[in-house]
């Protein structure tokens, strides 16, 4: 190492040294907040910082003097822990995306009476622009909305009605955030006739999907990850798991010493009374220790994907006829420019505009249509219809009254 080199090493070290220096707690906050030296830091940068935000990074200069391991989350997680601890005393921190954290006005002078200081010489972060266009009217309209408990989707037809431009629910909700405002509204809870639903479902081996579906058909909407987790809670997930037995092994064995093919052995399975799908019996190989490469496409296996995508048979029919995974027949199909796509005909359309306008969701719409959710979903889209994830009925009513 070069004496230059070294010199400009210890230079920035002792920047670096300064500016962890610079956000060292300067004086000692009433122990009554029980703050740590941590807390003190950063609530010590938010308060000698007058006039603007304290950005992350700068905050993160000071916790990193503590533990070199701190990061974006571990400054959040800081900032939380020194508001929930100054909120009693009425101290508020303010958030800004895109600029950093600030103590509101009122908040500040308290500090500074708490340390016998002239509340004089404290001075308010100046008030930033409204991001992304928005204003003191569009706020207005979201904190009531809020106020009210309704939906993101009530409130931005709200700002719409106002003459505000169209934004999309996340950027609602992100600026909700920003405001200070949570939501209360809670998913209902799980009925009798829903759990019952879901048990007889679990029990017969039914996919999330269909189970979806069918509480859908009953009038209840529920997501993927409801389900699953009502499933946890009433102790049927574990139905769905089924452990390999000693025979199917053997069989399964068997068939990869004699290098027949995964559908082969799969149909073998099946005369003897177990049903396998061919990822099942894949992932079981590999334990095993057998890991294929992907065969390649002889000629009659190619003459029976054009057939089958000619007669417009579902992708996942096909990859279990060829034993073949589904992304494998998908990427060879397309690479032979086969398609499987339907034009959509003006009853499919009509339907499809009686359920947006009945308030149904879109896994609905496809199994009346028979046609795949990406596909019903890009049509929707094409016609200007949004479907939400729960019914419109309710904001319907609410918007008329």
């Amino acid at each position: 190492m070069t004496a230059a080199l070294r010199a400009r090493i210890e230079e920035l070290e002792e920047q670096i040294r300064q500016l962890k220096e610079a956000f060292a707690p300067k004086v000692a906050f009433p122990l009554s907040w029980k703050l740590d030296e941590r807390e003190s830091g950063v609530l010590s940068a938010l308060f000698h910082t007058k006039g603007s935000y304290v950005t992350p990074e700068a905050l993160l200069r000071c916790i990193s003097g503590f533990d070199d391991d701190a990061g974006e989350r571990t400054v959040q997680t800081w900032v939380g822990r020194v508001r929930a601890k100054l909120q009693p005393l009425g101290v508020a921190i303010v958030t800004r995306p895109m600029q950093g954290y600030a103590l509101e006005a009122a908040g500040r002078a308290i500090i500074a009476e708490a340390l016998g200081l002239a509340p004089a010489v404290i001075i308010a972060p100046s008030a930033p622009k409204h991001p992304s266009g928005w204003c003191d009217e569009q706020d207005a309209v979201v904190r009531a909305g809020y106020a009210r408990q309704t939906t993101l989707a009530v409130i931005r037809a709200e700002l719409i009605a106002a003459g505000f431009k169209s934004r999309s629910l996340g950027s609602i909700s992100q600026h909700a955030q920003t405001l200070g405002l949570t939501s209360e509204r809670a998913a209902p809870l799980w009925t009798g006739a829903e759990d019952e639903i879901l048990r007889k479902a679990y029990e017969a081996g039914e996919r999330i999907k269909a189970i979806r579906l069918r509480l859908a058909q009953a009038g209840y909407r529920r997501n993927r990850g409801a389900i699953q987790m009502r499933a946890i809670a009433l102790g049927v997930s574990g139905s769905r798991i089924r452990n390999w037995t000693q025979a199917e092994k053997a069989i399964v064995r068997a068939g990869l010493d004699a290098e027949r093919t995964f559908e082969a052995i799969r149909l073998e399975l099946k005369a003897k009374g177990y049903e396998r799908g061919n990822n099942s019996i894949v992932r079981l190989a590999h334990k095993m220790g057998v890991n294929r490469a992907t065969p390649p496409w002889t000629d009659e296996e190619l003459a029976l994907l054009r057939r089958r995508y000619a007669e417009k048979r579902p992708v996942r029919e096909i990859a279990e006829e060829l034993g073949r995974n589904v992304p494998g027949v998908a990427s060879k199909a397309s690479k032979l420019g086969f398609k499987q796509r339907l034009r959509w005909t003006e009853e499919d359309r009509a339907t499809l505009l009686r359920a947006f306008q009945a308030g149904d969701t879109l896994d609905v719409v496809c199994a009346a249509i028979g046609r795949p959710l990406a596909n019903v979903s890009s049509e929707a889209r094409r016609m200007g219809l949004q479907f939400p994830p729960t019914p419109r009925r309710p904001q319907v009513r609410e918007l008329a009254a």
